[in-house]
């Protein structure tokens, strides 16, 4: 018992003991032996061959019958018609009486080694096991106290629910079940002014140290205010552009993939804010309760600005002292008269377009979106004047040329985030497509879109040298020099509703953000900022591919040459699994098992994440020793193959396709990196080939 522990006994049923017969309880046990069963004076040994570390059901010799190997109650057996557990008619056997003294022999050394046990059981290091649970309960009595007194002192400024310390009660990789918060409360969303996100974002960094930072662009890059903003009543303090970055700090690495998040550039677009401000406090609250949250904020970097146009959303205005900042940025200007010079002074002329410049200066992001109101679409790039055949001063109206080289990465993206995202009563799905496809939208000059996706490789790049603000200083041109890496994002942009301020029953609740079919459906309940929660969340996701074996608990810990079992795994992260197969790794390196290949399947369906898979493995007949067991996958290929569309050929140039599709890739500019790769792996497991078949010993009793 001290060796093995209780698992590795094999007991008697005491409970259901009679005197004619006995029946058998067969524990997982580490050392394999062969038990003899008593058949008159002799000794007939009964081995039944299983795989280490399995709960076999072993079967009875003469009838073939599987024998139960787990009490009649447990999930693992099922009893047929009659109620009896199958086979069980042959465990019963009549006794002689030499077999009734053997069993009186087993019977009473078990019992006391059961007693023996049972009386170590009641010590706790050294000491009685009730004062041991008595002197606990004081001390969690007595710390609770203490952390109650302080909470109270403190208080808490947030209206958001603050996190506990407790388990994570969902270690899956998919959406939580309908309505499932754990025990967060609802909310039903409304609208954040200024000065409430303001508040928000900063109790959150209290409540989250270690996954959240904030700070502000007049404080970091040392940008002026736009103007003044309404704080707390105090209409005289000045608009700061707060941003905040999600991330597990202790996990983050240079290859951590980076998303980003702009909530607003008009101010009067008022959906934007309110749904990244939700989705990162709703992210971090389930960080310690959901396995999908815990996982995004393990392995990604997400960099949030709610309202870069502070002014303009403080005072319900689309522009920020007159100029549009999303016709502001480094990218297609042209002078009144159609000239295109390479340095002008008529961008980067609002702190909203600055603070957005310097955040992206020093970082590299894969993926982005920036939320706009007025219309119902998810658009990609291309969508400026350089790109829009049949262009004038006159007619904004294109007829071709907009095709992006990632245009079908951009297309596969946004039409799956279309299905996700979903709709409710009375609001149809997003419209998807290129932002000059006239079925869509329309082309712009000095555009965020443009800017975030070619500034670093395209000719439409410009210099910035603006007057603006000069009282407090002028805005280098030299920010606007950009190096090979920061720019190559498919940054989307998200127009929430037609209405660019809902009524604020249309915004929805907490509790639908993850309602069943993924939004395909609608709920009640559900709205505009629920709906755009669920974008941030899938975009978080879909930025770097991921593999994982689920029901690790599952598999076996030993297994024979020539023998099979079957391993679940998941693909997150990605659109399309074009090849994944299970491997067995030697010692050397190479594969020592065979599985039929996945191909060619797609991971979200109508909305909906398919998976996981089961792939059933054989072990090559020559394999020994330990494995490491692990799914390989091949994701993606199509969004660089070279049979795509005529429209869509050219050499992709996103950080988003080439991670996925080009093991040359590699980029890097501040505290970021993107090395591609084109073979993705899960965690490994451990698993040993055994010499030789183990037994399960078995003993029998009546009742």
């Amino acid at each position: 018992l001290s060796r093995w522990g209780w698992k590795g006994i094999i007991i008697p049923d005491l409970h259901r003991h009679s005197e004619n017969r006995w029946e058998e309880r067969i524990f997982d046990m580490a050392p394999r032996t062969s038990l003899g069963r008593v058949a008159g004076d002799e000794v007939e040994e009964e081995e039944v061959w299983v795989d280490h570390g399995t709960m076999a059901n072993p079967r009875d010799k003469e009838s073939g019958d599987i024998l139960p190997s787990a009490v009649p109650d447990s999930p693992r057996v099922k009893k047929d018609s009659s109620g009896s557990l199958p086979g069980r008619s042959s465990v019963r056997r009549s006794l002689s009486r030499d077999q009734e003294e053997a069993r009186g022999e087993v019977n009473s050394r078990m019992e006391q080694l059961e007693f023996d046990y049972l009386r170590r059981q009641r010590k706790i290091f050294g000491m009685n096991r009730p004062l041991f649970f008595c002197l606990c309960a004081a001390l969690i009595v007595g710390a609770s106290a203490g952390i109650f007194a302080l909470s109270s002192l403190e208080g808490s400024k947030s209206s958001a629910p603050v996190p506990d310390d407790g388990e994570v009660v969902d270690e899956s990789y998919s959406p939580p079940a309908d309505g499932d918060l754990g025990p967060l409360a609802e909310v039903a969303y409304k609208y954040l002014a200024y000065d409430q996100i303001v508040e928000r974002v900063l109790q959150l960094e209290k409540d989250f140290p270690d996954l959240v930072e904030v700070y502000t662009t007049q404080d970091r890059y040392n940008l002026p205010s736009a103007g003044k903003c309404l704080i707390a009543g105090d209409s005289t303090a000045d608009c700061k552009v707060y941003v905040m970055r999600l991330t597990n700090k202790a996990r983050f690495t240079p290859q951590t993939p980076q998303v980003f998040f702009s909530g607003t550039l008009h101010g009067n677009e008022r959906v934007g804010p309110t749904a990244v401000t939700e989705f990162a406090t709703l992210l971090l609250n389930l960080y310690r309760r959901d396995g999908w949250a815990r996982r995004l904020l393990d392995t990604r970097a997400i960099t949030i600005v709610p309202a870069a146009n502070a002014l303009g959303y403080s005072q319900n205005r689309r522009e920020e002292n007159g100029i549009d900042p999303n016709r502001d940025f480094a990218w297609d200007q042209r002078l009144p008269n159609g000239a295109r010079p390479a340095t002008v002074q008529i961008c980067m002329k609002t702190i909203a377009a600055r603070s957005i410049n310097e955040i992206w200066r020093e970082h590299v992001f894969q993926l982005s979106i920036t939320f706009h109101g007025g219309d119902s679409l998810i658009a990609y790039t291309w969508g400026d004047t350089l790109h829009c055949n049949g262009w004038t001063h006159i007619r904004s109206i294109c007829s071709g040329g907009y095709e992006a080289p990632d245009a079908q990465g951009m297309w596969k993206l946004t039409s799956t985030l279309k299905e996700y995202v979903g709709t409710f009563t009375g609001v149809a799905k997003y419209n998807v497509g290129a932002l000059n496809d006239p079925t869509v939208i329309y082309p712009v000059h000095g555009g965020m879109e443009d800017w975030a996706y070619g500034a670093s490789w395209s000719s439409g790049g410009v210099k910035c040298a603006p007057t603006t603000l000069a009282a407090k200083g002028m805005y280098p041109e030299k920010q606007t020099v950009y190096g090979n890496s920061t720019h190559r994002a498919i940054n989307l942009l998200v127009e929430t509703a037609y209405d660019k301020t809902p009524a604020e029953g249309m915004l929805g609740t907490s509790k639908d953000v993850f309602h069943a079919g993924g939004g395909a459906t609608g709920a009640e309940g559900d709205g505009h900022v629920t709906r755009n929660i669920r974008l941030c969340w899938m975009i978080t996701d879909a930025v770097e591919p991921y593999v994982e074996i689920t029901g690790v608990d599952a598999l076996p810990t030993t297994v024979t040459p020539g023998g099979k079992f079957s391993v679940s795994w998941q693909v997150g992260g990605a659109f399309t699994i074009n090849r994944a197969e299970v491997q067995c790794l030697d010692g050397s390196g190479k594969n020592k098992c065979s599985s039929r290949a996945t191909k060619d399947v797609e991971v979200w369906v109508n909305g909906a994440r398919q998976g996981p898979w089961t792939t059933e493995v054989t072990v090559d007949a020559d394999a020994s020793g330990p494995l490491k067991i692990r799914v390989w996958a091949l994701v993606d290929q199509f969004f660089a193959a070279t049979d795509r569309p005529e429209a869509f050929k050219g050499v992709p140039q996103t950080h988003f396709v080439n991670a996925r599709t080009n093991n040359a890739w590699l980029a890097k500019a501040g505290d970021s990196e993107v090395v591609g790769h084109r073979d993705w792996y899960s965690q490994t497991v451990d698993i040993s080939v055994s010499s030789a078949r183990r037994l399960i010993p078995h003993v029998r009793k009546t009742h």
